[in-house]
């Protein structure tokens, strides 16, 4: 019996890295993102076929002409009730895909169209711009409770683990993901000690110890340099 999104999450993984595609979760409130060459999927996980679901693929339509539903498979899908949920699935153009309880296997019972416009493709460049930046793939598709790792996130920690070894770092020796996250300053974790050179505030050195976050720091901890050209 699945209990929650994110069991759904590792069948839709697997079935979608099978076809060659790279897969992150949780991308600008996005449950699954899977991207290979010039396509980007999209898919939405609920433990039932809701209006809050309806509402979140017409939302993601907006980006990619390929979003699916992904829920857990219905004991009966030959039911009037089950072809009502593809018939609105199909007038909002969306594809479904199904978990089995017992394997957990991902089936795709219904595709979309996949007619693309040049403003899906505009929304959508935010999305590839965010996959592109991150180097792990920490978050669960569905989670709610754990901290998400965004891109930002991500280049954050490496720099504070760069600081926390070497006691500075040199935003001319940086690459720029680590330049923007240093000028920008977001969370006021930085302090400049001299032109273009930056140290942590202890704030700012607190997120290290953070347990959702404690897989990432232990890769730049190992490799900090990745923060360097």
């Amino acid at each position: 019996m699945i209990k929650s999104e994110t069991e759904l999450y590792a069948p839709v993984q697997k079935f979608f890295e099978g076809l060659g595609f790279k897969v992150d979760a949780e991308v600008m409130n996005c449950d699954v993102v899977a991207t290979r060459d010039d396509i980007t999927v999209i898919c939405e996980l609920k433990r039932g076929f809701t209006i809050e679901l309806i509402y979140q693929l017409v939302n993601r339509k907006k980006m990619t002409p390929y979003v699916y539903a992904v829920i857990p498979r219905p004991k009966n899908m030959r039911s009037a009730a089950f072809r009502k949920k593809l018939d609105i699935l199909r007038a909002i153009d969306c594809g479904l895909i199904v978990v089995l309880n017992s394997t957990k296997r991902a089936d795709i019972v219904l595709e979309p169209r996949g007619e693309d416009t040049s403003a899906k493709r505009s929304r959508r460049r935010g999305i590839e711009k965010e996959v592109s930046a991150r180097k792990m793939s920490l978050n669960l598709g569905g989670q709610s409770r754990r901290k998400i790792v965004t891109a930002h996130k991500e280049s954050l920690i490496a720099a504070l683990c760069y600081i926390e070894k070497y006691g500075s770092i040199n935003m001319r020796e940086c690459k720029e993901n680590i330049k923007k996250v240093l000028s920008r300053n977001h969370y006021n974790y930085f302090v400049r000690i001299k032109r273009g050179v930056y140290t942590a505030r202890e704030e700012g050195m607190k997120t290290l110890k953070i347990k959702d976050y404690e897989d990432i720091v232990e890769f730049y901890r190992k490799e900090p340099e990745l923060c360097l050209k």
